[in-house]
């Protein structure tokens, strides 16, 4: 089946009821076509000394409409992003994107509900193309802060040299790196026109600027 907005709705109340205890507050639910995820989670950070995110806000849950899946698998596809709601909501601490906290809420719905929540959203063999030619470009900038806490900015292209000369002269941050990656992950963040900063846990950035281009240059590459 294809989502629905109702049944989107009728899901995530159904397991907010039944899986979270009816605590996490109504989320809009925006449909779009993307061929890159099955369901994302976006908010917004409310931010404290330079640009950090002390907690979150303005939350919604973007479901694609461009997969033909088992209703079972999009309901996991809704719960999946529930948990990710839940622990951004509540403010919990994670070891990265799908760390210790994730894992451990998804392990125990599976185990009570018999369901199959997966770490990656499960896709039918051909759906997703191998090359995305619409895929977005982003800049990431990653600083390194004096006490070790490394975090990630994706630029905006026009304010590239503006950015780099801030960090580069931050007395707090002292390592400054510049990729350009086409990751769908960096997809969460806003294009930055000033110094904002999130706070990035070490594996995800590992795992994401794998296949990322580096270059030293405040320009375009």
């Amino acid at each position: 089946m294809t989502a629905t907005l109702p049944f989107i709705q009728d899901s995530f109340d159904r397991f907010n009821a039944l899986c979270f205890e009816g605590v996490l507050p109504p989320i809009p639910i925006v449909l779009t076509k993307a061929r890159t995820f099955l369901g994302k989670v976006e908010y917004r950070g409310v931010r404290g000394l330079f640009g950090l995110v002390t907690a979150n806000k303005d939350f919604r849950m973007k479901i694609s409409t461009s997969f033909d899946l088992p209703r079972e698998e999009l309901e996991d596809v809704v719960l999946h992003e529930m948990i990710h709601y839940y622990i951004a909501w509540k403010g919990i601490k994670d070891s990265s994107v799908h760390g210790k906290a994730f894992r451990n809420i998804m392990q125990q719905l599976n185990a009570t509900y018999g369901r199959h929540i997966s770490i990656r959203h499960k896709t039918v063999e051909g759906q997703l193309p191998a090359k995305d030619t619409g895929t977005s470009r982003h800049y990431v900038c990653v600083t390194t802060f004096r006490d070790g806490v490394r975090c990630v900015t994706v630029a905006a292209s026009t304010r590239i040299p503006e950015l780099h000369r801030f960090f580069s002269h931050c007395p707090d941050i002292v390592k400054t790196q510049w990729f350009r990656s086409t990751d769908p992950f960096f997809d969460r963040y806003p294009h930055s026109r000033t110094p904002k900063v999130y706070r990035i846990a070490p594996d995800d950035l590992e795992t994401h600027l794998r296949n990322a281009v580096a270059f030293d240059r405040p320009i375009l590459p």
